[in-house]
């Protein structure tokens, strides 16, 4: 499956290279230039989910959740919107479909357990992020080796496997801590994110990945493959 993606600040859809926001501009898409008409003209070309980062909450300066919550109800949305605790979660019950933990914004691996085990799996998502080949996480309380035993204790249904220094660059090359994790979480459906190209989806394919988060080359228009 092709995800979509794309990012939300004040309300209007940006992108940028390798995760440094504050280059972030205004998203430039086949598929429109106002949120709700991308949304709408993905779904309409067969996307069936839509992967969102709401930049603004994710640095502490505001949300975008009322926007995204029109979303949600044209196109079921997964959410990144920056989730350190359950509280953050339920707080998105109304905005989004899925919510995304990600290892980026986690304060602890006690509080990723404490999610994993009082939330409704089925609508959880384990974002692993990945920077420079190292697992990112803000104050470097979280190590590699309780990422894999979270994830082959509690079995997301879905990890995404985010290469955030090559999002926005068009290099698809797979670092070695990402094979790692592929090799050592067979319980999980891994989805490929960061720098995807037509040849790199391809070659996943190849070796059984099926799950792709898509940005750049869908709203330039040279995806080759299906929505």
């Amino acid at each position: 499956m092709i995800i979509p993606v794309f990012d939300i600040k004040n309300n209007i859809a940006v992108s940028g290279k390798s995760g440094k926001r504050d280059t972030y501009t205004r998203l430039k898409s086949i598929y429109g230039d106002d949120v709700l008409q991308i949304a709408q003209n993905l779904k309409d070309n067969g996307a069936q989910l839509l992967y969102i980062a709401d930049l603004d909450k994710i640095e502490d300066d505001g949300s975008n959740n009322e926007i995204i919550s029109q979303i949600n109800q044209i196109i079921p949305v997964m959410l990144d919107n920056g989730i350190r605790t359950l509280s953050d979660i339920q707080k998105n019950n109304k905005i989004c479909t899925y919510n995304i933990v990600a290892t980026e914004t986690l304060p602890s691996i006690s509080e990723a357990y404490h999610i994993f085990e009082n939330y409704d799996k089925e609508k959880l998502i384990l974002s692993v992020d990945i920077k420079d080949n190292q697992l990112l996480n803000q104050n470097n309380n979280i190590n590699f080796d309780e990422i894999i035993n979270l994830i082959n204790t509690h079995k997301p249904k879905y990890t995404i496997l985010l290469n955030i220094s090559q999002v926005g660059t068009k290099n698809s090359n797979t670092p070695p801590i990402i094979n790692e994790i592929i090799q050592k979480t067979p319980n999980t459906t891994h989805i490929m994110a960061g720098g995807l190209t037509n040849q790199s989806i391809a070659q996943h394919k190849k070796n059984n990945i099926q799950h792709f988060l898509v940005g750049t080359i869908l709203h330039e228009g040279t995806l080759k493959h299906k929505l």
